[in-house]
C-alpha cells in the first residue's frame, strides 16, 4: 500500500497549511498541477542530460507541486471531477518523461537501460491495472510500489551516484511485483467457483490443511474463500438430496 494510502491524515495535515496559503494567493490547483507536469519535464532534460543531481532537485520540486494541487483544492473547494482526470493524466506523462530521461542517460549501458525500460513498462501498467479495475467498480490501491514509492527510489537513484544501478534494480523488481500484487488483488475480489477438492481438504482439521487453508484464503481472496467453504459446509450438512438452489427433491 502507497505512502499516501498508509498515511492519509497526515499527508493531509501536512500539505493543509501550504494549500490554504497558495489559495489565497489566488492560484488554483490545475495551474499547480500544470506547473508540476512543467517542472517534471524540465527535470526529465536534466537527467537525459546526465546532470543527476539538478534533475532530482527539479523533479522533488515537481513532485511537491502534486502534493499541493489537492491541498488547494481542498482549501479553495474547488474539487471537480475535470480536476481529478486532470491530475491523473498528468500524472502519467511525469512519470513516463522522467523514466524516458533516465532511459536516455544511460543508452549506452545495456543493463541499466533494461532496468529503466521494466521499471516504466510496469510503472504504466501499474496505473492501468488501477484504472480497469476501478471501472468495474473494484477497489486497487494496493502494491509494493507505488508512485510515491517509484519517486523516492528514483531520486535515491540520481543522488547516490553508485546507488544508481541498485535503485534502478528496486525499481524493476517492484514494479513488476506491483502489477502481479494488483492483478492478484483484482482477482481476489471476482466471485469464482471454488474447486470441490480444494474445499474437501480444506475442512479437514490438520496442521497441514491448516497451513493450506491459510494460503488458499490468500490466494483466492478472504470474501471468496469464506463464502464457498461455508456454502460448502451447508450443502454436506443438508445431504445428498439437496439440489443446486437448496431445495430437497421429491
Amino acid at each position: 500500500m502507497g505512502v499516501r494510502q498508509q498515511f492519509p491524515r497526515a499527508v493531509v495535515r501536512a500539505t493543509a497549511p501550504v494549500g490554504r496559503g497558495l489559495a489565497r494567493l489566488g492560484l488554483t490547483p490545475n495551474t499547480l498541477t500544470t506547473l508540476g507536469l512543467v517542472l517534471t519535464t524540465s527535470a526529465a532534460l536534466l537527467i537525459a542530460q546526465g546532470r543527476y543531481g539538478w534533475g532530482a532537485v527539479v523533479l522533488l520540486l515537481g513532485g511537491s507541486m502534486d502534493a499541493f494541487d489537492g491541498a488547494v483544492a481542498r482549501a479553495s473547494d474547488r474539487s471537480t471531477p475535470y480536476g481529478g482526470f486532470y491530475d491523473s493524466v498528468t500524472d502519467r506523462i511525469s512519470d513516463g518523461v522522467v523514466l524516458v530521461g533516465l532511459a536516455w542517460s544511460v543508452v549506452d549501458r545495456p543493463r541499466l537501460l533494461l532496468l529503466v525500460l521494466v521499471g516504466l513498462v510496469a510503472a504504466q501498467v501499474t496505473s492501468y491495472v488501477r484504472a480497469r479495475a476501478e471501472s468495474i467498480d473494484l477497489e486497487c490501491s494496493v502494491g509494493l510500489m507505488e508512485r510515491a514509492e517509484r519517486g523516492i527510489v528514483v531520486l535515491v537513484g540520481l543522488l547516490g551516484g553508485p546507488l544508481l544501478e541498485p535503485a534502478l534494480w528496486a525499481l524493476a523488481a517492484g514494479g513488476v511485483i506491483t502489477v502481479l500484487q494488483r492483478i492478484h488483488h483484482v482477482w481476489c475480489q471476482i466471485d469464482r467457483d471454488l474447486p470441490e477438492e480444494l474445499l474437501v481438504l480444506a475442512q479437514r482439521d490438520r496442521a497441514w490443511s491448516r497451513a493450506f487453508v491459510g494460503a488458499a484464503r490468500r490466494f483466492y481472496g478472504e470474501r471468496n474463500f469464506t463464502g464457498a467453504l461455508g456454502d460448502h459446509a451447508q450443502d454436506v450438512a443438508a445431504g445428498p438430496d439437496v439440489d443446486p438452489a437448496g431445495s430437497a427433491e421429491r
